[in-house]
């Protein structure tokens, strides 16, 4: 096994967590629509599209009023997507702080880069790969191909931090290396298996 020269995390479900459940619920509840309808929005062609950079945050307001049958704003509509984040892992950002002082730590996440104002303060991950920027979903190899190109390193250097299983298998398929994330203390286990203690 090559010797891992970045560390790469996955931000919803590992260092921010994430409930989708929780979103549709605000938005339910703020915008007065019912459940089913906030989820379908959600499952939406345009929120999909927002994450691989296809749509602007103006397009995602504009279909959102249209759901709601009132005006809903850019700024309120990126409040409403960010909901569904609960408050940062907060031991895992520690590690992350840790982990910088011995190898390059970023992220590779299918957001927008919005999502980065809820990073704690002075948190840092860099580089920072935002699936909105590169215009491609972790869903398909291009993305991963894509990060491995912009970093310039074997792709077994690379060590993935991830909640998905299927994100886990495609990284791994191209060669990285990459843990799934179950808890704070499984993590910490592979990592200190791979010396990164």
């Amino acid at each position: 096994m090559a010797a891992t020269e970045i560390i790469l995390f996955d931000l919803g479900g590992v260092l921010l967590p994430f409930d989708r459940e929780r979103r549709v619920g605000v938005i339910s509840r703020e915008l007065g629509i019912a459940p089913d309808a906030a989820r379908r929005f959600m499952d939406s062609d345009i929120h999909a599209r927002l994450d691989r950079g296809q749509a602007s945050e103006t397009e995602v307001a504009a279909a959102l009023s249209d759901v709601a049958g009132r005006l809903v704003s850019t700024a309120k509509t990126r409040a409403l997507i960010l909901s569904a984040f609960e408050p940062p892992n907060a031991p895992l950002w520690a590690l992350v702080a840790q982990l910088r002082r011995r190898v390059t730590v970023g992220g590779f996440s299918d957001n927008p880069a919005f999502v980065g104002e809820l990073f704690p303060p002075g948190a840092v991950l860099d580089p920072m790969f935002w699936s909105a920027e590169l215009g491609l979903s972790k869903a398909g190899p291009a993305a991963f191909v894509a990060v491995a190109r912009r970093l310039g390193v074997d792709p077994a250097a690379i060590l993935f931090i991830d909640d998905s299983a299927a994100n886990i298998a495609l990284a791994q398929s191209l060669g990285w290396d990459a843990i799934q994330f179950g808890s704070n203390a499984q993590l910490k286990e592979e990592l200190s298996s791979r010396g990164l203690d």
